[in-house]
């Protein structure tokens, strides 16, 4: 917990009753006047910091709205930066392409290493689902490790279409199951965005079962609507 004066306190309310009232008496104005620039509120932290991890389907299978959705994906990320200066949160990025998936963007609060990072990404391939899954629960796991307490927030877009499987002749979307499963954890809140059209390959459903979480469609929806479901599965799964 800080205080800080009002005009830096990024909308926190809580008045700081004892730094207000020894700001004013410091004023030296004779009988006691608190004035606007006396005013100080409290920030209260978090006992642990939020991890915010996208996990983002980047193939073909998501046809012309690949780009969107990445595009999407960015402006979230970038949203999330630049408040996290007083939240201390932290923002990853993992996609999944073609026959692997990749740390995009490691844990960070910097802006300009997310900017840097997230410039060009690369679409298109197959989607190895399973794949996606596993590298965050590695992210997770590890970060994990350094705060056993970490609270996480998952948001996964994808069409839900898992077709590469990790382990030779497994079956790619017993995998998936598997490996939601497993990043099942109670400290871990997941945000599932349906970003394609619906079809019988959608894994979708049945991970948002495995997780005990609703799915929401992507279809339409704007940068404002993701941040508002985001800070909804920030305030605890």
């Amino acid at each position: 917990m800080r205080t800080v004066p009002d005009h830096l306190s990024g909308g926190h309310r809580e008045l700081a009753l004892g730094r207000t009232l020894r700001a004013a008496a410091l004023g030296g104005r004779g009988a006691l006047k608190i004035q606007a620039r006396d005013v100080y509120r409290t920030i209260r932290r978090r006992r642990h910091e939020t991890l915010v991890v996208f996990l983002v389907d980047a193939s073909d299978s998501m046809g012309e709205g690949t780009t969107s959705r990445i595009a999407l994906a960015k402006g979230a990320v970038l949203a999330l930066l630049r408040r996290a200066y007083l939240d201390r949160d932290r923002v990853a990025l993992v996609t999944f392409r073609d026959q692997s998936a990749q740390v995009q963007l490691p844990p960070t609060r910097s802006s300009t290493l997310a900017r840097q990072r997230l410039r060009r990404l690369a679409i298109g391939g197959a989607t190895p689902f399973a794949a996606g899954l596993h590298e965050a629960r590695r992210l997770i796991g590890m970060e994990r490790r350094r705060d056993p307490g970490l609270q996480v927030v998952l948001v996964i877009l994808s069409d839900g279409e898992g077709n590469v499987a990790r382990e030779r002749g497994a079956d790619p979307r017993q995998e998936v199951l598997s490996e939601a499963a497993a990043l099942r954890h109670k400290q871990t809140s997941v945000v599932l965005f349906d970003a394609g059209a619906q079809s019988r390959d959608n894994l979708l459903p049945e991970i948002a079962k495995v997780f005990k979480a609703p799915c929401h469609s992507l279809q339409g929806n704007k940068l404002a609507r993701l941040m508002e479901l985001i800070e909804e599965g920030r305030g605890g799964p």
